[in-house]
């Protein structure tokens, strides 16, 4: 059964702790950028909230975290251009009481928008927030999750520059036939598909960097396992 989480935005934004102060060296620092534009109806807002929930409480997920060392981990929501927001700035995961309290946080937080879809925008805030972030030594990563299936070479750029920066970008796309979306203001009709897919368009648009790789949600449903199996991926790399 999915968890009741809140799916309004605006101003009522729930109060999640303050950051946790950076204690030692993490091996990995971490942005889960979230796409929320409107082509995530709220029923499929929330299966992604539970997906992120029973991903940071999973046993093995917990089981990697402590084994790499820690992770530092902050997650950000997208929709356009002006619609890009920290929801949960950066804390530091240790074990089972961090991680889990970390996933109940970004299932209790509001959603933060609902316009169109501006990847490129919402991987220049992360990209900032890694180059910026109080963790120097840790490996850098964006990890992306959208059913963006073409943005018109958007993303491309803001991929070039993140892994530029130093910064590997792996992604979970979702796959999602029948929705319409809006990139920029723009309609793509509902099925649209580019030739190779929409992991094709991550392959070729999204992902970069040292290492990059994407894993794929076949739909929000499987969101939650896809994202598990991201983690543990992401996270064996780092210890690595």
């Amino acid at each position: 059964m999915v968890a009741a989480v809140c799916v309004g935005w605006g101003t009522d934004r729930a109060q999640a702790e303050e950051p946790a102060v950076p204690d030692a060296f993490v091996p990995l620092a971490l942005v889960l950028l979230t796409d929320v534009s409107y082509s995530v109806d709220a029923n499929e807002y929330v299966l992604i909230k539970e997906g992120y929930r029973t991903a940071f409480a999973d046993a093995d997920v917990i089981a990697t975290i402590e084994a790499a060392g820690g992770v530092a981990v902050s997650y950000v929501e997208f929709s356009d251009r002006n619609a890009v927001e920290t929801v949960l700035d950066w804390r530091v995961l240790r074990g089972k009481a961090d991680a889990v309290a970390f996933g109940l946080a970004i299932a209790a937080a509001p959603r933060t928008s609902a316009g169109n879809t501006a990847l490129e925008a919402g991987l220049r805030a992360a990209t900032s927030k890694l180059v910026e972030s109080p963790f120097p030594e840790a490996r850098m990563v964006i990890d992306v999750a959208s059913d963006l299936a073409w943005d018109g070479g958007r993303a491309a750029v803001s991929r070039d520059e993140a892994v530029a920066a130093g910064i590997t970008i792996n992604g979970l796309p979702i796959i999602e036939q029948t929705r319409i979306a809006s990139i920029d203001g723009r309609l793509v009709f509902p099925g649209y598909q580019p030739p190779d897919g929409i992991a094709g368009f991550f392959r070729r648009d999204v992902i970069g960097g040292n290492g990059a790789f994407l894993v794929e949600a076949r739909d929000f449903r499987d969101f939650g396992a896809a994202l598990r199996r991201k983690l543990l991926r992401e996270l064996m790399i780092a210890k690595n």
